[in-house]
């Protein structure tokens, strides 16, 4: 029997296909999808009414449109009966059913939303990570492959990541590349975290129902829906659209689906603002007061972020990602019970307290990849390699040579300001001749832009060392080997993690404003500010909480770039760089946690939860403390002696094969 031959319909959850000679019919619900020829467009009915094929959102009062969506599908939409399917432009791969469809409905479990699914086999592709656009790829994504890359039964990772660079620096920073596979995402600024469960009018497009525009987000992202629906487990950098991957993976597997979120600093603004409206209103003279002050233009209000968003036009009830918090509450809100959120902080012991609040948190140190070598054996490698460019630097990091270094680095991440930074950091080489300065990273323009800079006005303390890549690690471990020696970086948390797992303190360039050179609010600068700022103050607060004991001035966490003061940035730089304080610094971190732990502790609570489904939180939490804090090595010194490295895969092994505290 073919869907054209009776008028029953079959239930709306489960697609019908038929067969007639070369023809293919696909019904669900009142739609019917005829392919007569292979290559060529389909015909379409909704309750037997045929419709066009368009190029344009159809008007709101429109009850059934097809519309052309992503590259290779047609979004068809029953609106009368609150259904909209997903269906391929070519129906040459439906009579083996090689194609996975997608569609919406009401959601029986919750009145007045809709569910997404799949109807078609999907392969397992183990743990998926869903990246937001930032630089966090190329931190947690090459950790964590690797750690699952080591256990007794790997399970494959699959990472989407949105930006090609991002996807490169995460291949060359992984253990094997081979085996980790990287898939496309893609999604529209403007549209971000608008589309939601609630079967109602899109806010950013408001000719479209939610339900039409997650199908239109599945289209745009076709390899992305079918790992997701395949996933044993997923985590969700940061993406407010990752609830549409796990409503696919929970039909598709009938199952539920661990769900892991990977957060950062939102939940301490609310601090950060009380102590910003003290210091603005006494000033008192303390470190977490200068760090404030340097950072108060990122440092708002609520009222505050969306009077200054409206006035660059931008509206955060169409744009709810503009307004960080809001939409990182928003994701967290949507997150099961039986999840993990990773909260990653500076000083994640004094942070414990979000535990006992009712999210599901988990929270840990930062990740950094740590290199392998102790620090003499990295300042002879990072020599050689400066040597290359260089051959006056062959010995920066060695004994041989009593200059102090002063590595620079402003990632890959997004700053409006990042020519201020630089511009900062070149004025104060210029008049700090006894340090030899190394610039590293940065975008293509800056690294263009400070090469004339240099070409007009060559200054012999300053080296350009461009993208160093596989050899990062390994420069930020030689400055173990140096006692006068800084690292400067942008307040970024894959900066911070690298840093402090290669036990080497980060001073941090000010956080960006929330205004950009013209005057407006960009999005993106709002969305990271009050975060970056946050990591500084967990910076300070750590080494005010490991090195109690010293009366002297704080130990300095952040060096003014974009200040109006350059004596102020340059007592700070001058004074990170002083021996004293990088022992005392270093000591404190130290004495910290062993951060290469942190991989593998959450790559063991992904992989045994992709073979047994969610655990209590509690038990990953018990886990986290065998991990991270019963058998503490020193991060920096894990190298203390010649030769020295971290645990080896064969312990990490063991420790995999145990079983978990109080779960069998």
């Amino acid at each position: 029997m073919t869907a054209s031959s009776t008028c029953a319909y079959p239930p709306p959850d489960e697609p019908f296909r038929a067969l007639r000679g070369n023809a293919v019919t696909l019904s669900l619900g009142r739609v019917e999808v005829t392919y007569l020829v292979s290559g060529q467009l389909p015909r379409i009915t909704v309750a037997g009414q045929s419709l066009p094929i368009g190029d344009a959102p159809p008007d709101q009062d429109e009850a059934a449109f097809a519309l052309a969506a992503g590259p290779d599908s047609i979004l068809v939409s029953d609106r009368d009966e609150r259904l909209a399917v997903l269906v391929p432009r070519d129906g040459s791969s439906l009579p083996k059913a090689q194609a996975p469809l997608y569609a919406t409905g009401p959601d029986p479990r919750c009145a007045g939303h809709f569910r997404v699914t799949v109807h078609g086999a999907s392969a397992r592709t183990g743990a998926l990570y869903v990246a937001q656009a930032f630089g966090h790829t190329t931190g947690w994504v090459p950790a964590v492959h690797g750690a699952l890359a080591g256990l007794p039964e790997p399970i494959p990772f699959t990472a989407a990541i949105r930006r090609q660079e991002d996807a490169a620096h995460a291949r060359r920073k992984a253990e094997n590349s081979a085996r980790l596979h990287v898939i496309p995402l893609h999604y529209s600024d403007s549209e971000s975290a608008t589309i939601t469960p609630a079967d109602v009018a899109n806010l950013s497009r408001p000719e479209l129902l939610n339900r039409e525009a997650a199908l239109l987000w599945i289209a745009d992202n076709l390899e992305l829906a079918q790992a997701g629906a395949g996933a044993a487990a997923i985590v969700n950098d940061c993406r407010p659209e990752t609830w549409i991957l796990h409503q696919l993976a929970e039909h598709a597997q009938q199952k539920e689906v661990p769900l892991h979120a990977v957060r950062y600093a939102f939940a301490e603004f609310s601090c950060l603002r009380k102590l910003a409206g003290r210091a603005r209103a006494s000033q008192p003279v303390t470190a977490v007061a200068e760090l404030l002050a340097a950072s108060a233009p990122a440092i708002h209000t609520r009222r505050e972020l969306w009077n200054a968003l409206h006035a660059s036009g931008t509206d955060p009830r169409r744009n709810p990602s503009a307004d960080f918090e809001a939409a990182s509450r928003e994701i967290m809100a949507r997150m099961p019970q039986s999840g993990t959120i990773w909260y990653q902080a500076v000083n994640w012991r004094d942070w414990l307290s979000l535990e006992s609040g009712e999210q599901p948190y988990v929270v840990v140190p930062p990740l950094g990849q740590a290199s392998e070598l102790c620090p003499e054996q990295a300042a002879e490698r990072a020599g050689a390699v400066l040597a290359r460019r260089r051959p006056a630097l062959r010995y920066l990091f060695t004994t041989r040579d009593a200059r102090g270094v002063a590595l620079v680095s402003q990632g890959n991440g997004f700053s409006a300001h990042s020519r201020r930074h630089w511009r900062t950091m070149l004025a104060l080489a210029a008049r700090m001749e006894e340090t030899q300065f190394l610039f590293a990273g940065g975008s293509a323009d800056d690294r263009a832009w400070l090469a004339r800079e240099l070409e007009h006005r060559p200054r012999a303390n300053v080296t350009l060392l461009g993208w160093i890549n596989e050899h990062w690690s390994t420069f930020l471990r030689a400055l173990r080997a140096t006692p006068r020696a800084a690292f400067v970086c942008r307040p970024g948390l894959s900066s911070i993690g690298a840093a402090l797992a290669n036990g080497i303190p980060p001073l941090l360039m000010s956080p960006d404003p929330l205004a950009g050179p013209d005057g407006t609010v960009d999005p993106i600068t709002a969305e990271v500010a009050m975060e970056r700022a946050v990591y500084a103050f967990q910076l300070e607060r750590l080494y005010a909480t490991q090195c109690a004991e010293h009366p002297d001035p704080p130990l300095p966490v952040l060096v003014d770039t974009l200040g109006d003061d350059p004596q102020k940035a340059l007592n700070t730089l001058r004074r990170a760089v002083e021996p004293d304080i990088q022992s005392r610094q270093r000591a404190a971190i130290d004495g910290y946690c062993d951060w290469s732990r942190v991989a593998h502790l959450i790559a063991s609570v992904l992989a045994r939860e992709a073979v047994s489904g969610a655990l209590p939180v509690q038990v990953k939490r018990r886990v986290r403390d065998q991990e991270l804090l019963l058998r503490r090595e020193p991060s920096g010194t894990s190298e203390g002696r010649p030769g020295g490295k971290r645990p080896g895969r064969r312990e990490h092994e063991r420790r995999a094969r145990a079983p978990i505290p109080g779960h069998g």
